[in-house]
């Protein structure tokens, strides 16, 4: 049986239910009172008058209506009124051991960018939203202060590598730390998307290939060779040439030698035979790699007139 608000039950029962909302606020008047924005004001008329600025106010005063905006992070003021202002009493969003922040943000802040916040790196060494984020702050900024500085508060390290010789241009303004890292959570290596090598694709398109002759590197991993947040060899590179190449790779017979005087022949090559010098050592870790073997990242020409073919990655 449906229930009829204007049939006779609900005749007999309005005026129990009139009397008993009569007899909540006269037993709890400040229920009433610490809904509204207007008795925060009384102690904190500044935060409240510059909070209609911010983006947060400009949210609540277009929807859920500017009574429901402290009490949407702080909880009821109820008791904290009533103690006279203590702030042990009321929710402080700031405060890590209080309630939780992170999880009081979500509840507003659940759009997918926010899924795998429990899972980063951020949310793993104890960040709150308060870390980075001001709530009361104008419209146009939210953060602390501006990226990178925020970041390197936390990431000295960072700092040091993008000063260094090769580097990507953050100091320069032409990139943030956001174009490559997902703040709010991500996998593990804290990168934009799923693999490291596709998000150095998305800038640096021509590595990519696909390639008839591939360097197993690149295939793998970009930062096997290069350190993306900066590096004192060129071309943010790990090592310099030849230490790099010499990691994976034996050196050349024709530029090394043995480093002493006179002809010598090698085993496997009797026919390439060579000359050594007292400077064969010196010469060859001198010479770069890439000066022969320029397509480093892959190569599409066939190389016919080596005998390792388009392997060689020469031109």
């Amino acid at each position: 049986m449906l229930y009829n608000k204007n049939g006779p039950a609900a005749r007999r029962l309005r005026p129990v239910w009139l009397g008993l909302s009569t007899a909540l606020v006269a037993l709890f008047p400040m229920v009433v009172l610490a809904a509204g924005a207007d008795n925060c004001a009384e102690c904190h008329d500044e935060v409240v008058e510059a909070f209609n600025q911010t983006s947060h106010g400009v949210y609540f005063s277009g929807d859920a209506g500017v009574a429901d905006a402290c009490a949407s992070c702080h909880g009821s003021g109820l008791a904290h009124i009533e103690e006279g202002g203590d702030p042990e009493l009321i929710i402080n969003p700031s405060k890590h051991d209080q309630f939780g922040d992170r999880e009081l943000c979500l509840n507003c802040h659940n759009d997918r960018q926010y899924d795998d916040w429990s899972f980063s790196a951020h949310a793993g060494a104890d960040v709150g939203c308060s870390s980075c984020h001001t709530v009361h702050s104008n419209f146009e900024k939210s953060l602390k202060s501006s990226t990178p500085k925020l970041c390197y508060d936390c990431h000295p390290d960072v700092r040091a590598a993008v000063s260094m010789p090769s580097h990507h241009p953050i100091a320069e303004g032409k990139m943030e730390c956001q174009d490559c890292h997902s703040i709010h959570g991500g996998q593990a290596s804290f990168a934009m998307e799923d693999r490291s090598r596709e998000l150095c694709f998305s800038c640096h398109a021509e590595m990519e290939g696909p390639f008839i002759y591939e360097h197993a590197p690149v295939t793998e991993d970009c930062g096997v060779c290069h350190q993306p947040h900066g590096s004192v060899a060129d071309n943010l590179l790990v090592q310099s040439e030849p230490t790099l190449c010499l990691s994976c790779h034996a050196m050349h017979f024709h530029t090394i030698g043995e480093s002493v005087p006179g002809d010598f022949e090698t085993p496997q090559a009797p026919e390439r035979a060579g000359t050594s010098t007292l400077d064969s050592w010196k010469s060859g870790m001198l010479t770069k790699c890439t000066q022969c073997h320029t397509g480093i990242h892959g190569s599409d020409m066939p190389s016919q007139t080596i005998s390792t073919g388009g392997n060689a990655l020469t031109r």
